[in-house]
């Protein structure tokens, strides 16, 4: 799903394995800007490196050789920068603070670090919908419902009114490969969409973000994607309540753990019991 489900990103071609007496003791996988661009401001000369694993203890001799590569390669397409993860269709937002090894590599060759991304986590057994959401949504007059097809419509303008981006690329990607719309909630009401969130579960077609890492979390997993409001209603509680009704849809479908991916927004998820479970941080240099 991560590389060859996304050939207008991966590149195969300039994919390495460093192999010794006919063993895999390292690898690259890289990336490159799609043309025309997958999404409105997508930077045409920010290319990735998707990931560099090598053995432990082997970053100083098979972790220079495949980064050095990595770093030619990417010149030769006349890229401007590279980022480490954060690709389309990424494997990590960021290096994970678990490799400090090749945190050392990447500042070596003139890598600077960018601020902390995280995974957050909370156990759904105690979860209740707060009061604050319930209220919230009632004094909108609007709504929180499973999308449904007749929704499509308005959900994909929405996103590429509000969000033209990468949410609204990914959840185009996503439509194509799920029979239903219905883990996609929407916050609608007088004849539009104004609000979203992805859910994902063990039902989902599409592995999303927040369950990567599933076989950590035990068979009753769940995650929330993008999520997102329309500027017209922020500052009423709408995005913590179209959170709270998401959560509380999880836990409906069975869902004993939940994760929230990539994000640098620990406090306001903390509001509802998330806590941080996972770290990153992104690296980047010019080429």
């Amino acid at each position: 799903q991560q590389t060859a489900g996304d050939p207008r990103h991966f590149r195969p071609d300039l994919a390495r394995v460093f192999e010794e007496g006919g063993r895999v003791v390292g690898a690259v996988s890289l990336k490159t800007p799609a043309h025309p661009p997958a999404w409105p401001g997508q930077n045409p000369k920010n290319a990735w490196i998707s990931f560099l694993l090598v053995e432990p203890g082997r970053e100083q001799d098979v972790g220079r050789a495949l980064l050095e590569y990595a770093l030619e390669a990417l010149r030769a397409e006349g890229l401007a920068r590279v980022q480490y993860g954060g690709d389309p269709s990424h494997f990590f937002p960021g290096l994970p603070l678990e490799d400090p090894a090749l945190a050392g590599l990447l500042q070596a060759y003139g890598f600077a670090a960018g601020g902390l991304e995280q995974d957050l986590i909370r156990d759904l057994a105690d979860y209740r919908l707060p009061a604050a959401a319930r209220e919230a949504l009632e004094a909108s007059g609007l709504e929180i419902t499973p999308c449904a097809p007749a929704d499509l419509p308005g959900l994909l303008g929405f996103l590429a009114e509000t969000f033209p981006g990468r949410w609204h690329y990914e959840t185009q990607e996503r439509l194509k490969l799920e029979p239903t719309p219905a883990d996609i909630l929407v916050l609608k009401g007088e004849g539009r969409v104004w609000g979203f969130c992805h859910l994902y579960h063990a039902g989902s077609r599409r592995i999303g973000p927040g369950i990567y890492w599933r076989q950590a979390l035990g068979r009753a997993y769940g995650g929330l994607g993008p999520i997102g409001v329309s500027p017209a209603l922020r500052g009423r509680g709408l995005g913590f309540a179209l959170l709270a009704y998401g959560v509380q849809h999880l836990q409906g479908l069975g869902v004993g753990r939940m994760v929230i991916d990539w994000t640098t927004l620990a406090d306001f998820y903390g509001k509802l019991g998330f806590r941080p479970w996972r770290g990153y941080r992104p690296y980047s240099r010019g080429l």
